[in-house]
């Protein structure tokens, strides 16, 4: 295990090197973080999860922690070198390699057109705003009327901004802070408030 935990955080401390912007932290998210983030999936409830840039996937190892099925979860990862790992790693789990603004067109391949939750690990702090209704506009498309969207940031306010909030009646929910991740993390929850809003 140890081997492989190096392993992983060799590879994405080089990713990390490759282009800082995309990938925001020189190391994995840690184990507080990930239990952290996987706490807000309910693995009783029907429907697939969709996790966003897993990474070297540890967030996705907790989400199967929780009990939850590996044919709910598939897992996103626009990084080639990342996605291969994810796919030695990961055997059992449907790993495509794309990006998350191409979420709907890929599990419509599939048939999916329903999601239970987005579990997102994409640097939003870096993100152009272009680029985060983009994804956005994805998840809330998929998500269910009693989805949610999970998104974990290093700073002290939402990941999504107020105005884009308001738009298309999200509520959002501060779940809580992985003290022990490097650096800190933020965890919010993101769920519908309004019925027939529409992002823009």
């Amino acid at each position: 295990m140890a081997k492989l935990l190096d392993k992983t955080d060799g590879v994405f401390f080089a990713r990390w090197l490759r282009n800082p912007r995309s990938t925001a932290s020189i190391v994995p998210s840690g184990a507080a973080l990930a239990r952290l983030m996987a706490r807000q999936i309910d693995p009783r409830r029907l429907g697939i999860v969709v996790e966003l840039g897993a990474g070297t996937g540890a967030i996705t190892v907790a989400l199967l922690g929780t009990g939850l099925a590996p044919e709910r979860l598939i897992v996103i990862e626009r990084d080639g070198v990342l996605h291969r790992l994810l796919q030695e790693r990961f055997p059992n789990l449907l790993v495509l390699r794309d990006d998350a603004a191409n979420l709907r067109a890929r599990l419509a391949e599939r048939g999916i057109d329903r999601v239970a939750a987005v579990v997102s690990s994409l640097p939003f702090l870096a993100m152009g705003e272009r680029q985060q209704r983009a994804v956005l506009a994805e998840a809330h498309a998929l998500l269910d009327d009693t989805g949610a969207f999970i998104q974990y940031t290093y700073g002290p306010k939402s990941p999504v901004r107020r105005e884009m909030l308001e738009q298309w009646g999200w509520t959002a929910t501060r779940v809580g802070t992985a003290w022990l991740n490097v650096p800190p993390a933020v965890v919010w929850r993101f769920t519908k408030r309004l019925q027939g809003a529409v992002p823009q």
